[in-house]
């Protein structure tokens, strides 16, 4: 994922779809060589759709619509974010002017949450003060819990990003996270990508599904759970959610690729998708 960011973001700027200058400086070293001139980075960005298709340009397009859905909600009044499953993510650190006086959670598996913490010193020195760690372990831990150990306050509107987690979990984890972001304040919202259930039940014929399906399985992480196609909006608003948004490849296209992008493939059997808590359900900090 951040070799994707890194390589969009060496492109001039009115060509990238998103930008993330920390992302090359959390490679390693053979990865940080693939980076050497444009040449050679278009024949990496080749290799990635070769192996993957249409993985590249949906991490490109997945890391701006997240960016501008956390810059919409931090505009509305957002007072806190917190990071699911955070790994790599610098949305901290990259929009840290846009995020004085809110408080930060960068919530992940504690062996994790150290590497990181490690990482981003090394980096910038001192973690910000609104910047919270918070590791967690599901098969021992609950969210709520440690969130609130490190001073998540319920009363207060939340923005929550779960970033490429949900097809790797079960319905009941999906669940137990959506559950704890409903407890939350009037205005909190979350936004997070799933897949279709089709690629999990080995239907889906969309280019690409099955050749990442079968990967994955050969892995710690198999892809475990979907959503049927369509479903996505319902699922979320069966569970309390309002003002549901459902987007995939062909908006996230539309939205971001100027007409000579149009080629590039987006995987279409990714999605995301966004849901309000809303003004019945949460009580809000005054």
């Amino acid at each position: 994922m951040a070799l994707s960011r890194a390589i969009e973001t060496r492109k001039p700027a009115a060509e990238r779809i998103c930008c993330d200058p920390l992302a090359e400086r959390f490679l390693g070293a053979k990865y940080r060589m693939l980076l050497w001139g444009r040449p050679f980075r278009d024949v990496v960005e080749g290799q990635i759709e070769r192996r993957f298709a249409g993985h590249h340009y949906y991490v490109i397009a997945r890391t701006r619509y997240f960016d501008d859905l956390l810059q919409q909600r931090l505009a509305g009044g957002a007072k806190q974010l917190v990071i699911l499953g955070a790994g790599y993510d610098s949305r901290p650190y990259r929009f840290a002017d846009r995020l004085g006086g809110v408080q930060v959670f960068e919530v992940d598996h504690p062996a994790t949450s150290t590497a990181k913490q490690a990482k981003i010193r090394a980096l910038i020195g001192e973690i910000p003060a609104n910047v919270a760690y918070v590791a967690v372990d599901f098969t021992v831990d609950t969210l709520a819990d440690k969130l609130l150990a490190r001073g998540y306050r319920a009363t207060r509107p939340t923005v929550f990003l779960w970033e490429g987690v949900t097809p790797y979990l079960d319905l009941a984890a999906v669940d137990r996270v959506l559950s704890f972001v409903m407890d939350s304040a009037a205005g909190s919202a979350i936004v997070f990508d799933y897949i279709l259930r089709s690629v999990v039940d080995g239907t889906c014929t969309l280019r690409g599904a099955a050749n990442e399906f079968a990967k994955m399985g050969r892995t710690s992480e198999p892809l475990s759970f979907g959503i049927d196609e369509g479903q996505a909006p319902a699922f979320l608003a069966s569970r309390g959610f309002q003002n549901v948004v459902d987007v995939g490849a062909q908006e996230l296209s539309d939205r971001y690729f100027d007409p000579h992008g149009k080629h590039r493939y987006i995987k279409p059997w990714w999605r995301i998708i966004s849901g309000e808590v809303g003004s019945a359900l949460g009580v809000v900090e005054p």
